[in-house]
């Protein structure tokens, strides 16, 4: 678990340095005074799933019980399936059963496209006093704004090559060749893995100066801890060993999530990315170049420290961070790369309602504040959480003996 007092994370900019030190500390909690704004009550009417020639046929969303429906665009075409032993039932095949059919001949699950984005409709709601959204954590402080673009529509899982496949990659370390280059990643599948059920992915990268090791024992920054057994963890190890990240890491976690939809049964539409510190930054490096293969990213003080985000975002992508007001060390909030900056920037590309007070931390023995930010396109959440206090991953409220940061990301990512 990071700890206060680690080194600073370090990247070339002309600009300045953000601090990359990696803390436990703070002071958060799970349960609080205050509390997580309600769901909106719209509905989702979710016309879309994935289209693929032998891959699977979304079953659409669920409809809402009121409210203005938002419906979804059907998300983007597949390519089509990947013909494989154990497929959709079809003509000779057997094995994974879609939701509402396969069809092919013999195929695994359609491994084109994205689901479909229709969106959970945000409600006004302001800033709640107690209580819990819908399948969401209880919260130690107040949370502002409604609820956004909403999970999307309740399309298929898409079904990775590994599904239906005798499983080729175990528990621990495991290495994998990349330009060259020998690189190293540590595994974690659930216990009872069953190779017909496509599994949530996370990939979980270590601050500066942490190793995957690290991660893994931090229960990948404790997301482990509330689901053991439908998701799969990964920690890449830092070419150094030592958490420094660069952009040229982005082809590292490509090769990696080849070789795992390759091995193993993976949902292909849920696949996400963590980090704390430095490995924030590579997280969010992930939801700015690769928001077309990552469904959401949640992190806890990141920055663009790897200079891999463009100027201007194009793509959107659900985006979850948490922010300490000791994270920039003297660097201006309005430098492009910080993570205040950046969230904003997501929250844009992502059609959302601006919110300028998104970025005022509490004061001294305040609890956290989370915005959620309200009117963001189907599909494409957007929450930005701030506390008073150093730079880390576990912080605490006020009087709190346990975090909120975890459980808060953990139940952004789990909407998924």
């Amino acid at each position: 678990m990071p700890r206060r007092g680690s080194r600073l994370m370090s990247f070339a900019l002309a600009t300045a340095a953000l601090a990359g030190q990696a803390c436990g500390g703070g002071q958060g909690s799970t349960n609080g005074s205050g509390g997580i704004a309600a769901a909106g009550s719209g509905g989702i009417t979710g016309s879309g799933g994935i289209a693929g020639s032998g891959g699977i046929t979304g079953s659409g969303g669920a409809t809402g019980t009121g409210g203005a429906a938002v419906t979804a665009s059907g998300g983007r075409s597949a390519t089509g399936g990947s013909v494989g032993s154990g497929g959709a039932p079809a003509s000779g095949g057997t094995g994974i059963a879609a939701s509402g059919g396969g069809s092919g001949s013999g195929g695994v699950a359609a491994t084109g496209g994205r689901p479909g984005s229709g969106g959970t409709a945000g409600g006004a709601a302001g800033a709640a006093t107690g209580g819990r959204d819908a399948g969401g954590a209880p919260g130690a402080g107040g949370r502002s704004g409604g609820a956004g673009g909403g999970a999307g529509g309740a399309a298929g899982p898409m079904a990775s090559s590994g599904c239906g496949q005798t499983r080729t990659l175990q528990n621990g370390t495991l290495t994998i060749t990349v330009q060259n280059v020998s690189r190293k990643y540590i595994l974690r599948v659930p216990d009872g893995y069953d190779e017909a059920r496509p599994y949530r992915l996370v990939f979980a990268y270590a601050w500066s100066g942490g190793t995957a090791a690290q991660v893994a024992s931090s229960n990948y920054f404790n997301f482990a801890s509330m689901d053991g057994k439908t998701t799969i963890f990964v920690a890449p190890e830092a070419s150094d060993g030592a958490g420094t990240w660069s952009n040229g890491d982005i082809a590292f976690t490509d090769a990696v999530l080849t070789q795992l939809e390759a091995g193993l049964c993976i949902d292909r539409s849920r696949v996400f990315a963590t980090g704390f510190s430095f490995g924030g930054g590579m997280a969010m490096a992930l939801a700015c170049t690769r928001a077309d293969v990552f469904r959401a990213v949640a992190f806890f003080s990141g920055a663009d420290l790897t200079n891999s985000c463009p100027t201007t975002l194009t793509t959107p992508i659900a985006y979850y961070a948490s922010q300490a007001s000791e994270d920039s060390n003297g660097l201006s909030t309005t430098s492009p790369i910080t993570g205040e900056r950046k969230q904003a920037q997501f929250a844009e590309v992502n059609g959302c309602t601006p919110e300028p007070s998104s970025t005022n931390f509490p004061a001294a023995g305040q609890p956290h504040t989370c915005t959620r930010y309200k009117n963001c396109s189907a599909g494409h959440p957007t929450e930005y959480c701030v506390f008073n206090g150093s730079h880390g991953w576990e912080p605490k409220d006020p009087g709190q003996s346990t975090s909120w940061d975890a459980p808060e990301a953990w139940s952004f990512l789990s909407q998924f």
